[in-house]
């Protein structure tokens, strides 16, 4: 939100800077720079507008999820007290804070769940969607990618599997089974 707030002052100054093929497009033509610039503006006007309507309190869901990305910075946390106190354990524990500063945020949660569960279970609810919407996006591209005229016989499941997974083939163990002609 932030971002369009300052794309629409830079298009109110009449400074398309932060459109480069607009500004260009602009600079090596005569038309009214005025109303490109105003037509730019109401479309930003309904792009927030669309953001608003899918993310309605997206601020204050943010905020009320700071003590997830950060456990050490925040004063107060919008959960049930008891998992305040616990929060407050993370917060002043030393040996967490090394480990935040070292892992990525879901395995600090997952280390976390070791000495407190209910806080861990709580933050990795939060974490979760995240990670999951990721995961649809990307085999949605690897479906529509395989997936084409010229290869719709093709069973979609192996060869999705095969290009969504994180895991590295053990190729050597997979070629030693075979033998060469």
């Amino acid at each position: 939100m932030k971002k369009i707030d300052i794309w629409k002052t830079a298009c109110a100054e009449g400074e398309p800077g932060c459109f480069p093929q607009l500004a260009s497009y602009l600079f090596n033509s005569a038309f009214d720079r005025t109303a490109i610039m105003k037509t730019v503006d109401t479309h930003l006007d309904k792009l927030k507008d669309e953001f608003h309507s899918y993310f309605p309190n997206i601020e204050e869901m943010s905020t009320s999820l700071n003590w997830i990305r950060n456990p050490f910075m925040v004063q107060s946390a919008s959960i049930p007290v008891r998992l305040r106190e616990s929060l407050a354990d993370v917060s002043t524990d030393e040996g967490l804070k090394m480990k935040f500063s070292a892992t990525t945020l879901t395995q600090f949660w997952c280390e976390v769940g070791r000495e407190y569960p209910d806080l861990a279970e709580h933050a990795i609810k939060e974490l979760l969607p995240f990670g999951s919407t990721y995961l649809c996006e990307v085999t949605f591209s690897a479906m529509a990618h395989i997936k084409t005229k010229q290869r719709n016989r093709l069973d979609l499941e192996k060869s999705l599997i095969t290009a969504v997974a994180t895991v590295s083939p053990r190729l050597t163990k997979l070629m030693s089974g075979k033998q060469a002609h």
